[in-house]
């Protein structure tokens, strides 16, 4: 009469877990104790045998394809990818004239240098003074620097600023950055009305 009157979720349960019916339990008690407790020796759940097989049969296949024949594992599927992805921003940047750290170069043309002049003039000449000669900011036109000379480390500075107080100028954009940071290493050699004292380690242009 009691099976009758079960839920069909109480007869999925059952047939889920296998667990013995509690007026059962008599029946599946082993004959041990600990301080009163008793341990039912209960079947394991079918779903977690099921889990169980199905582990070690991808086990095997899983040493068997990657260890065995040795294909690729996920590491060298994820690094293929990602050099896959760093190829298509590269191309991108590449396309449409996109620069970064890594990628930059001197611009030496007029145009760009008398453009990265302006750039210079309304938002650096007030540490560096007009002529970069240095004031608040270091001299820009001896050879010493302090975070390298070469275009790809200007580029950084102006993009991200230093811990010296120098504050980051990425709002300006890639473009900007690489004008003015060009600029700044033509400065290089120039004669400034009153030069701060060097700082940093001396280098060749960039």
């Amino acid at each position: 009469m009691a099976k009758k009157n079960e839920s069909a979720f109480d007869r999925l349960l059952k047939k889920l877990t296998k667990a013995t019916p509690i007026e059962q339990e008599s029946s599946v008690k082993l004959d041990h104790n600990f301080d009163g407790i008793q341990e039912l020796n209960n079947p394991l759940p079918p779903w977690w045998t099921a889990g169980f097989v199905i582990t070690v049969v991808v086990s095997v296949f899983y040493i068997f394809y990657y260890t065995i024949q040795g294909k690729d594992s996920q590491y060298d599927e994820f690094n293929r990818e990602m050099a896959k992805a760093k190829a298509q921003v590269d191309a991108y940047k590449k396309e449409h004239n996109i620069v970064d750290a890594n990628t930059v170069t001197l611009l030496t043309d007029k145009q760009a240098l008398a453009e990265g002049k302006d750039i210079f003039l309304k938002n650096c000449a007030a540490c560096h003074l007009a002529d970069g000669g240095g004031q608040v900011g270091p001299n820009l036109t001896d050879n010493a620097w302090i975070y390298g000379c070469d275009i790809k480390d200007v580029f950084k500075v102006v993009n991200d600023g230093t811990s010296k107080g120098m504050p980051p100028w990425k709002a300006l954009g890639a473009a900007n950055i690489q004008k003015v940071a060009s600029y700044v290493l033509s400065l290089q050699g120039t004669k400034p009305a009153k030069p701060k004292e060097a700082e940093g380690e001396p280098c060749n242009k960039g």
